[in-house]
């Protein structure tokens, strides 16, 4: 089981002088480390979570005049779809083989989720409820970031079925992130439609239930593959495994046993290139191959991929049903929070 992250400055350096490495670079790391909040969730139901209160799934508190959040077909739909008809094609050729590893029952079965996924593309849908997060009531803890806004919620929509690739620049269809500033008494408990309850099942989740989230303060340590890494050069074999030994006591957020869900500080990343993906996608340029990433214009903008930041990290969550594999980032730039510009987050999916 994982160990839990430091609670408290203190905490974080005697962790960290305890894993041998030398006293200047526990100092450089303490100072770099950053304060988040843990959410830390529990199992509950939706009438026993006050309006307006920070929760994981369930329901979502929403202006009385508001519709559910969804979103309009895929800019690349027709390339989304035909990857899952043919992931549907597949299956059901290869159940069909002598000997075959899956069943023919399965293969239907994923075959009309492929195919449904598929349609779903290509048409307006709407997006699974996430999080629901009480700025002013989180506010108050010590570990809560200054840049975030301290009232109103923070909700985050975001296709879950389809979980959408980050370094594609079409897929900031998939997600919306909202800042509500709306008067409690004016919100509304918004029932799940019935288009994502219909396909809503154990091998399809996108769908999840309610889980009560109490925050705790946590310090968090600067990933190797962050942007802004000056810690020591990582060519230093010696210090970077000792380093990524000590970082993989606190676990991933893709297992059950782990603290997964936090707000601020540094993420867990399962894969190398967060912050970079996310701001050659967010301005325009597919860096899902690797010739993009030697383009000028991606070294350019590479230049300031530093400035992302996370906003909100949420992975396995047995009290909600969030399942495994994976994990998913909310980041944003920092000039973007301190504008309040929510509308310009990107969520990635990784998968180790």
């Amino acid at each position: 089981m994982p160990e839990p992250l430091p609670r408290t400055h203190e905490e974080f350096r005697s962790s960290l002088a305890a894993s041998s490495l030398p006293r200047p670079l526990v100092d450089r790391l303490v100072a770099q480390a950053r304060p988040a909040l843990l959410l830390v969730t529990q199992a509950a139901e939706d009438s026993a979570i006050p309006l307006g209160a920070s929760k994981l799934g369930g329901w979502p508190d929403l202006p009385a005049d508001t519709e559910w959040p969804r979103r309009g077909p895929y800019a690349d739909a027709a390339r989304r779809a035909g990857l899952h008809r043919e992931a549907a094609s597949r299956l059901l050729a290869d159940a069909r083989r002598p000997g075959s590893w899956i069943s023919l029952e399965d293969a239907q079965r994923f075959h009309r989720e492929y195919m449904a996924k598929a349609d779903s593309v290509e048409t307006t849908f709407p997006l699974s409820f996430i999080s629901q997060l009480d700025l002013a009531a989180l506010a108050r803890e010590k570990g809560f970031d200054p840049a975030f806004p301290s009232e109103g919620r923070l909700l985050l929509f975001y296709d879950f079925w389809e979980r959408p690739e980050e370094f594609v620049p079409e897929s900031s269809a998939g997600w919306q992130l909202i800042w509500d500033r709306s008067p409690i008494e004016g919100l509304v408990r918004t029932r799940i439609p019935p288009a994502l309850q219909a396909i809503a099942s154990d091998e399809t989740c996108c769908v999840f239930r309610p889980a009560r989230i109490d925050a705790r303060t946590v310090i968090t340590p600067m990933p190797v593959n962050d942007r802004n890494w000056d810690a020591f050069p990582l060519e230093d074999a010696q210090l970077l495994d000792t380093y990524k030994d000590w970082l993989e006591h606190f676990g991933t957020p893709d297992v059950p046993e782990g603290e997964n869900q936090q707000l601020g500080g540094f993420p867990r990343p399962l894969q190398n290139g967060l912050q970079s993906r996310n701001q050659l996608a967010a301005n325009g340029l597919n860096c899902g191959s690797s010739e993009v990433w030697q383009t000028d214009a991606a070294k350019k903008l590479l230049e300031s991929a530093g400035d992302w930041q996370l906003v909100l990290q949420f992975g396995v969550d047995e009290n909600a049903g969030i399942p495994a594999p994976g994990a998913c980032y909310v980041m944003m730039r920092v000039q973007d929070i301190a504008a309040r510009r929510f509308d310009l987050a990107r969520v990635a999916y990784q998968c180790d």
